[in-house]
């Protein structure tokens, strides 16, 4: 488990790594076996160096899953702890990977500007637009590192190996937003020259060295920033949003512009491979979600979340139990009311067919967002979400318990899990044990045209409606999921791996998304207000699959907000006891970056503390979250 305290002596210390191209470890054994003159060593590869860069581009860090995921997933009311909320839910104990990520590709970009300004200037000059690419990721990084801790190191970070500190400095929210555009806009202006170019194409593991589409990634991120700089420059914000939106060759436009990336054999034949092996830890669906989803027929719902376990097999299993006897096995009321059966003269129930939708969408259920619930009799009788034992189906000598409730897709995040398909007690055990090399996306199509979106409702001057970008962005989500379960091999993904002879595959077509925003809550109606909430719930839902983006776009944006007909907020605390950021540590005396640090942390009126203090988390607030609305109380621009 990495402790809070690591991240900042990981940045610092960390940066002797780099030492030989594409080594990753700086052990004492390691510099022996090389025993060589370092004037005669040979430069790295930009191609490959690259590639390695892209290897190491983590914002799916495997301890996100467990714990900072986990920990932003409840306080935005994606997820509900199994057990219901309780009055620590809003307390953070071990943090995990965000905060440490930019070192990972920073050391690589920064090997790759040393080895092309070796170079002759002409063979340089067919370097630049990998060198832009090299550093959007860097960049991409270090917004993500940035958004729940402020201030980091950013330019003298991984610089030792070429004379430079192992103490960086840190850099203010606000500078490293200033330094991130300035080399955004420097980048863009490379990837724009015409000169012939260095071939990387199938190096590049997203794009193939296209650099058109380097140049929407690019946009995206500049993006990402103007939506970060809207509660202190909102002037600014617009004119970014403007420049990207001037011309639609900037913006992503299809799923084919996402980036979406698989390391294959270029990872390291585990977590960096095949993502995490840790369980995903967010929790159990909200039930507000699903509602929503479901009745606006959203098919985002089917491949985002794990059908329940309750399929027509396992429904009989019940019946037949309860037929010889067994009163303490029972079917919530919130599945039967789903199901047409018959009864015999004995009393004893077949199921004979699904009602309403049918599947796959019978199969999805969430579990009410409140406090301590699973306390109450309205959650526990009928319509019991928590008392597992009833669960519980015992035929003879085999017995097995269901879940009635969806989780998160594991298989989306996870390339190793091994699925077993819910049978009856004495069924055939089925299986799926394949394993794949994750498909990961980060900047997409959705993201971008829901913030052109956003900024068209706030008043940027751009070249289309903002309800066309919605419909793109909303589309184009909508596609991108089903793309990924279908890489990914997500269960049930097609017929011939599904299980029950009523088992549908949860992979969709265009007739389904066109059927979704036909619907009244998928459409912008002109009024200013309603439609921003629209979009925030539009960016809320895509972002399941980036929980600290779904984080930063909820505290941004106070969506959910409490009443709302969409996804309501619901208030178990006040808004002031939920963290807003992450904390840090108090350094240690003998660390060598604890001035550095301390003096990081003073400039922004931050506090040392641990996770049990979440009300000063929340006063607390990051440069750019300052002035924005408490979680709940939806937009204040």
């Amino acid at each position: 488990m990495k402790q809070n305290m690591i991240k900042f002596k990981t940045l610092a210390l960390g940066l002797c790594t780099a030492c030989v191209a594409l080594t990753t470890g700086c052990s004492e054994n390691e510099y022996a076996k090389i025993n060589t003159d370092p004037s005669t060593i040979g430069e790295g590869n930009p191609i490959f160096l690259f590639t390695q860069e892209q290897v190491q581009y983590q914002p799916f860090d495997y301890l996100l899953w467990y714990y900072d995921g986990a920990y932003t997933s409840k306080l935005v009311q994606a997820y509900s702890p199994s057990t219901s909320f309780n009055d620590l839910y809003n307390k953070l104990a071990e943090l995990g990977g965000v905060g440490s990520q930019l070192i990972y590709v920073k050391r690589y970009e920064n090997d790759i500007k040393a080895a092309i300004a070796k170079m002759p200037a002409d063979k340089a000059a067919q370097y630049s637009h990998l060198s832009a690419m090299a550093n959007a990721l860097s960049v991409y990084m270090g917004l993500f590192d940035t958004d729940l801790f402020g201030s980091r190191p950013y330019s003298e970070t991984a610089q030792a190996k070429y004379g430079g500190t192992l103490t960086p400095n840190y850099e203010s929210q606000e500078k490293l937003f200033e330094q991130w555009l300035t080399e955004l806009n420097a980048d863009l202006a490379k990837l724009k020259e015409t000169n012939t170019q260095i071939s990387v194409g199938d190096n590049d593991l997203a794009y193939g060295g296209d650099a058109k589409k380097w140049v929407k990634f690019i946009n995206g991120i500049k993006l990402k920033i103007a939506a970060r700089l809207l509660h202190q420059d909102k002037a600014k914000a617009l004119k970014i949003a403007e420049e990207v939106g001037a011309d639609d060759a900037n913006v992503m436009q299809a799923i084919t512009d996402d980036y979406v990336y698989n390391k294959g054999t270029g990872g390291d034949g585990g977590n960096n491979t095949y993502g995490t092996d840790n369980s995903v830890n967010l929790g159990t669906c909200s039930k507000n979600v699903i509602d929503f989803m479901r009745r606006n027929k959203d098919p985002r719902m089917l491949v985002m979340f794990t059908k329940n376990d309750f399929n027509s097999e396992v429904i009989q299993a019940f019946f037949d139990a309860q037929a010889r006897g067994d009163n303490n096995c029972a079917i919530p009321k919130y599945i039967l009311d789903q199901v047409n059966y018959t009864t015999d003269g004995s009393g004893h129930k077949h199921f004979t067919s699904w009602k309403g939708d049918g599947e796959p969408w019978v199969r999805y259920q969430g579990l009410p967002i409140g406090m301590t619930i699973s306390e109450k009799a309205e959650y526990t009788g009928d319509n019991n979400y928590f008392v597992t034992t009833r669960w519980k189906v015992t035929d003879g000598d085999k017995s097995k318990t269901y879940s009635p409730l969806s989780y998160f897709n594991e298989e989306l995040v996870r390339g190793r899990v091994d699925y077993t398909f819910p049978t009856a007690p004495k069924g055939k055990v089925v299986q799926d044990t394949e394993d794949n090399p994750l498909y990961e996306m980060t900047i997409s199509t959705a993201e971008m045209n829901l913030y052109l979106a956003e900024f068209k409702l706030l008043g940027a001057n751009l070249p289309h409606s903002a309800a066309d970008y919605f419909k793109t962005g909303v589309e184009a989500s909508a596609k991108a999921y089903s793309r990924l379960a279908t890489l990914n091999k997500i269960p049930y993904y097609d017929k011939a791996h599904c299980n029950d002879k009523l088992d549908e595959p949860v992979t969709y077509n265009d007739a389904a998304i066109a059927t979704m925003m036909a619907k009244a809550d998928y459409q912008l109606t002109g009024n200013v207000a309603s439609d921003l909430e629209k979009v925030y719930i539009q960016m809320y839902l895509h972002f399941f699959y980036q929980p600290l983006e779904q984080f930063v776009t909820v505290r941004r944006s106070g969506v959910p907000k409490v009443g709302s007909s969409l996804i309501p907020w619901v208030a178990m605390k006040p808004s002031t006891e939920l963290p807003r950021r992450f904390y840090i540590a108090q350094p240690d005396p003998a660390d060598k970056m604890r001035a550095i640090i301390e003096a990081a942390m003073t400039q922004q009126g931050f506090t040392f503390t641990d996770g049990q203090k979440p009300e000063l988390l929340n006063s607390e607030r990051v440069w750019y979250d300052k002035g924005a609305p408490n979680f709940g109380e939806g937009p204040n621009y």
